[in-house]
């Protein structure tokens, strides 16, 4: 449980430099190199803590009861979710295709999965299992909202806006280490 609890802390300090790299290479006005000098080196520290982040919360617990869901159903069921998700944001919104949308899709797959593990492992209720699917369904659905409108927005609304998904994804994930670490829920 070590593990998968240090990759949700992990993922949170992911979402801290994401937002600190947004906000120093997207304010309007600013013109910097996004991937250069210090927001460079924000970006490699984000993408090494995601990394780390989502390698240590698959590992962190195996499958030892039965889960809820059927862990393919969470993999196929994340493909359909992300190309349905595609297709109505470029469809109906003419939205462009952009990493966010496989980043939203993603992080919402993998804190399923990481919930159902949890649950399996008696470590997370039943309770805390549809509380935490609740609110992981929120950020996600907060998240595609914000995802499909980013384009139409003016620019200053448009660059706080993109912020708000990275706030409530940590924050979904920090409501979760608060329920299961020390010791979990049974």
């Amino acid at each position: 449980m070590r593990k998968t609890i240090t990759g949700q802390v992990f993922l949170i300090i992911c979402c801290i430099f994401y937002l600190i790299w947004w906000y120093r290479g997207y304010r309007l006005g600013v013109i910097v190199k996004r991937a250069g000098g210090v927001n460079g080196i924000l970006l490699m520290i984000t993408t090494a803590f995601g990394i780390a982040g989502v390698t240590f919360s698959l590992q962190g617990l195996s499958m030892t009861g039965t889960p809820k869901i059927n862990p393919p159903v969470i993999a196929v069921g994340g493909i359909i979710f992300y190309i349905a998700a595609l297709l109505v944001t470029k469809v109906l919104f003419h939205r462009i295709v952009t990493s966010e949308l496989f980043l939203i899709v993603g992080w919402t797959m993998l804190e399923i999965t990481v919930v159902n593990r949890l649950n399996a492992a008696v470590l997370l209720s039943d309770g805390n299992f549809i509380l935490m699917g609740v609110i992981i369904a929120a950020a996600c659905i907060i998240s595609l909202i914000l995802y499909a409108a980013y384009y139409q927005m003016e620019e200053m609304k448009a660059f706080y806006a993109a912020m708000i998904p990275l706030i409530t994804e940590a924050a979904a994930m920090a409501i979760l280490v608060g329920i299961v670490f020390p010791g979990g829920t049974k």
